[in-house]
């Protein structure tokens, strides 16, 4: 388990990141102002955090900056008008019911809970979702006026916003599925889960949950897949914590739900489909786009499906 030391950690991440090559443990004590056996005991615990620190005779060097320490975080709450606050769990049964308590209590909206690992994290339709150690696992609180029924406009919005943010750290090969899949080619990247708690006219807030393989530590089989293996480094996962919470808010103010926006996720009209329903129904579709309210609008059989409407989306010469 990690442990804390706020001031200390923010001092000594700053000072490994001041330089690619090696620090003095000698050095960074003194600098600290506590032991070399404290010393340690902070790396130990920022490497628990995420963060792969080298040492050697000639100190501690930073090699891979994706660490999740609260200290680096901001953590807390934010202040009014400041960026959406964020917390941090080394462990946690699942992200989407601590940020529905923490909505409960009145945490705002863009509000985010992180996780190093879920014990239960949760996909849609309550299957399990895979949560190994060096992945994204986030929920966020949003509060908006957009009611239940146009809940598909934000999965819609989310996939874009986060593949936008993707593409802007150089992951270029990702690409949404709907109604929830982030894939590259047929293999799954992650996965967005949208929860709403309140009235069906206007809730009190939805729980967005995303479930992202940033590194493909410990996937198993052929149907997964992880950013690295798109042939770049992955983006930070703070950095894209930062950015999709600070879109999603803005955009939960005041949604745009022109289907022009999510011109970039639309399925390809060409290739024919089979929609699992709520009910079991197997219904053969040829989707075309989206609607205002986030739905996939399909000439045939001449109605628009809705996001909470289909459990799985088979696609013509794929397994089901």
């Amino acid at each position: 388990m990690p442990g804390t030391g706020p001031r200390n950690d923010t001092t000594l991440l700053d000072r490994l990141r001041d330089s690619p090559g090696p620090h003095s443990g000698e050095g960074l004590a003194r600098e600290l102002g506590i032991s070399r056996v404290a010393l340690w005991k902070r790396i130990e615990s920022l490497r628990g955090w995420g963060y792969r620190i080298e040492s050697s005779r000639r100190g501690y060097r930073l090699v891979r900056d994706d660490g999740l320490a609260p200290a680096d975080l901001g953590g807390g709450t934010a202040p009014d008008g400041g960026d959406p606050p964020i917390r941090v769990l080394a462990d946690a049964v699942s992200t989407m019911d601590e940020a529905r308590d923490w909505a409960f209590r009145g945490a705002p909206s863009g509000a985010a809970v992180l996780a190093l690992r879920q014990t239960s994290g949760r996909g849609r339709g309550g299957r399990r979702w895979e949560s190994p150690p060096g992945g994204l696992y986030l929920s966020l609180v949003l509060r908006t006026a957009l009611p239940p029924v146009c809940g598909g406009a934000l999965v819609l919005e989310t996939a874009r916003a986060l593949l936008e943010s993707l593409e802007a750290h150089g992951i270029r090969g990702a690409s949404f599925r709907w109604p929830n899949d982030i894939v590259a080619g047929t293999r799954k990247l992650g996965g967005i889960l949208a929860e709403s708690y309140g009235g069906l006219d206007r809730p009190e807030f939805y729980v967005l949950g995303i479930g992202l393989n940033t590194a493909p530590v410990g996937l198993e089989g052929r149907s997964s897949a992880g950013l690295e293996q798109l042939g770049t480094r992955a983006p930070r996962r703070r950095d894209l914590v930062r950015a999709l919470a600070s879109s999603l808010r803005a955009w939960c103010e005041a949604p745009d739900t022109d289907p022009r926006r999510w011109a970039g996720l639309e399925p390809d009209p060409r290739r024919p489909a089979r929609a699992e329903l709520w009910n079991g129904r197997i219904l053969p579709l040829r989707p075309r786009g989206y609607t205002p309210r986030g739905e996939l609008d399909c000439p045939k059989p001449g109605r628009a499906l809705a996001y909470g409407e289909c459990r799985k989306m088979i696609y013509e010469g794929e397994e089901p």
